[in-house]
């Protein structure tokens, strides 16, 4: 089995808490790794202007999901896209910008990259899960 991975968002914080997303195809698996700040960081900032009732950001606020057990699956693949292509850097709050201006740069690149990521899984009719360390 061919295995792609995609740690963009990973290099430089090795060693570091890391968050994968994969799946898996007959032919493939593929792999989306990041330092975990980048993607708390962005699920936090979108906690102001999404709902949190359901889904990953519903999973993050609760401390659920991912955090009691890895692998988990995302089970609206549907919902996580539109979470992560309604990622807007002009609806977070100014003071809470303030305190990840270091990573700002790079947040929308992370959440492009989880929506292509699920994109694709869903185009090959995959599950996606979540692996925490």
């Amino acid at each position: 089995m061919k295995e792609r991975m995609n740690d963009t968002y990973y290099v430089g914080y090795e060693g570091q808490p890391e968050i994968s997303f994969f799946f898996e195809s007959p032919r493939e698996k593929n792999t989306l790794k990041m330092w975990n700040g980048y993607f708390e960081t962005l699920l936090d900032l979108m906690t102001q202007f999404a709902l949190s009732d359901e889904g990953i950001l519903h999973e993050y606020c609760a401390h659920e999901g991912w955090y009691d057990e890895s692998p988990w699956e995302i089970q609206n693949i549907d919902a996580a896209i539109r979470l992560f292509e309604s990622f807007d850097l002009n609806k977070a709050s100014g003071k809470q910008i303030e305190q990840v201006k270091s990573i700002v740069p790079d947040l929308s690149g992370v959440a492009h990259q989880m929506t292509t990521f699920l994109e694709k899984a869903k185009i090959k009719g995959c599950k996606v899960y979540i692996e925490y360390d």
